[in-house]
């Protein structure tokens, strides 16, 4: 039995037996009729580990979503052309996908329900578990929202509660309104916490470290999650769009105010593989290993010896070479045929490099990021560049280097396998030189902040990499036509709602499509450039 599940059962009675498999806790957890009692802090653990395959790298969340859809649209993972579906996104798992952030929703709302019913003395004790929670939530919205647009969320999640199906079928908010109502929120939350984190009770003290899988109860990480994630959505509304204004003032406010963000590599917020005893090791590889070939688009951005005098420090612990000791990577300017017959080749004469083994495929301590210290760093960049924040764009550009760099190597360095390559990081005023020498040659400073920020989400969090490729046109991709695709004959900008939205929340989807002029695999993020 995992251990956080001991974590949950051990303090109250959730179930009338003592043991249970996975699948038990996932069934019945998700059913608050099937409790005899919930309390605030395990019912936020149950939040976190309803999203669970969505926040790790896990074989499930890697092969069907993040490497087989999103890494193909933002070219992160290596894909051959294939005549017919080179766009297709497998509408399982896109239902997969969203079925996951509802059940984390439904966590959330019984959570609520519980804690909106406690006594006004009781309420201070469990806050800081609803707040955290909250958090997650928007996390995994603003994500859902970036792929699908517009999603039902205001009135969702509420059937374990009233028990009414009639009423539990929810209309769609519009994803503008919730990203503004997350800015507002993320803010009201950072300064709870802010105010409340050297005046929790001991009884909160004790309980936050063993059920907070995340940051293990420290409220400090806390802070910064909730305001680098603040960070991302404000800088992701802030280019163009109905919410621009507003995401400047957000990003003004937290870099000009100078508030806790996520400051060097080891304030990343991540989850351990073995953390609390969810042994995805062995899962890593699964997940990869059908997407291993190396992006030639991601191997342009490194090799940089013949510009630069160098290859980018990072490349030898990302990809591997090929039997020619050459790196190159699947091009969408490949013909497929090429492409079979390259693939077709035995390992011993093999053409394109792969992800590297040691790094990520065989890597049993894979570490899956959340937000990185260097995608804050690109933000930043980003901000200062434009004038919409006061800073140096350059130094935060080259610590964004510096910064993935070190993410990486990490990576490498807590790996155990014996595939692959096992190397030390570069010395860090080498690393700062490059990063430096990159900027000073980068005749366009924002396609070069935000290639970088593509780079580093890279084959780990393709989702966000797509976005960016969305919001700002870097970097520069070429996405060939497929004719003879019967629905998707270009690359999309957004993936259409699953089947199981279609089938039961009929009345509200037909609304919604009919609202939006169609269920349109074309229709732009109301952020999107």
């Amino acid at each position: 039995m995992k251990k956080i599940l001991l974590l949950i059962l051990g303090c109250i009675t959730i179930f009338g037996t003592t043991s249970c498999s996975d699948d038990d806790y996932s069934s019945i957890y998700a059913n608050p009729a099937e409790t005899t009692t919930a309390s605030c802090e395990k019912l936020m653990t149950g939040v976190f580990y309803a999203g669970r395959e969505y926040t790790y790298n896990a074989y499930w969340r890697m092969y069907t979503w993040d490497n087989g859809i999103m890494g193909t649209y933002a070219q992160t993972i290596g894909f051959t052309n294939s005549d017919g579906s080179l766009y297709s996104a497998n509408d399982s798992y896109a239902n997969n996908r969203w079925e996951n952030f509802y059940e984390v929703l439904t966590q959330f709302r019984v959570l609520q329900n519980v804690y909106d019913n406690l006594p006004e003395k009781d309420k201070g004790t469990y806050t800081i578990f609803y707040k955290l929670a909250e958090v997650f939530v928007y996390d995994h919205l603003s994500q859902l929202i970036d792929v699908f647009g517009d999603v039902p969320f205001e009135k969702a999640g509420y059937l374990a509660i009233t028990g009414d199906v009639k009423s539990s079928y929810p209309s769609y908010d519009k994803a503008a309104d919730l990203y503004s109502m997350m800015l507002d929120n993320l803010g009201g939350i950072y300064t709870y916490i802010n105010s409340a984190k050297g005046s929790l009770n001991s009884l909160t003290t004790a309980y936050l470290p063993a059920q907070d899988f995340i940051n293990k109860g420290n409220l400090d990480l806390w802070m910064k999650y909730c305001n680098s994630l603040r960070l991302r959505m404000a800088t992701r509304v802030a280019s163009q769009g109905t919410l621009a204004n507003k995401g400047k003032q957000v990003i003004a406010e937290i870099l000009n105010g100078g508030l806790p963000i996520i400051d060097g590599f080891g304030e990343t917020i991540q989850v351990l593989p073995d953390q609390d005893g969810f042994n995805y090791e062995e899962n890593f590889r699964d997940g990869y290993k059908d997407h291993s070939r190396a992006s030639q688009e991601m191997l342009n951005v490194l090799c940089t010896e013949s510009s630069l005098g160098a290859n980018d420090p990072r490349l030898p612990i990302m990809y591997s070479k090929n039997s020619l000791g050459e790196y190159k990577g699947l091009s969408t300017s490949e013909s497929y045929a090429d492409q079979q017959t390259n693939i077709n080749f035995p390992e011993s004469q093999r053409v394109y490099s792969r992800i590297d083994s040691t790094t990520v495929i065989f890597n049993r301590n894979l570490k899956s990021p959340i937000i990185t210290a260097a995608e804050v760093d690109f933000m930043k960049a980003e901000a200062y560049q434009k004038g919409w924040a006061n800073g140096d764009a350059k130094q935060a550009y080259v610590n964004g280097i510096l910064h993935s760099t070190q993410f990486y190597f990490d990576q490498n360095a807590v790996s155990v396998s014996s595939y692959g390559t096992k190397m030390d990081i570069p010395a860090e005023a080498d690393i700062i030189a490059y990063a430096q020498k990159s900027w000073d040659t980068a005749t366009d400073k924002e396609a070069a902040i935000i290639t970088q920020k593509w780079l580093n989400f890279g084959y780990m969090q393709p989702s966000q990499a797509w976005s960016e490729v969305r919001r700002t046109g870097y970097p520069n991709l070429y996405y060939p036509a497929d004719p003879n695709a019967q629905i998707l004959k270009s690359i999309p900008s957004r993936v259409r709602y699953p089947g199981s939205e279609r089938n039961n929340n009929k009345v509200n989807y037909e609304a919604q499509v009919q609202e939006m002029g169609g269920d349109d695999a074309y229709k732009k993020a109301f952020w999107a450039k």
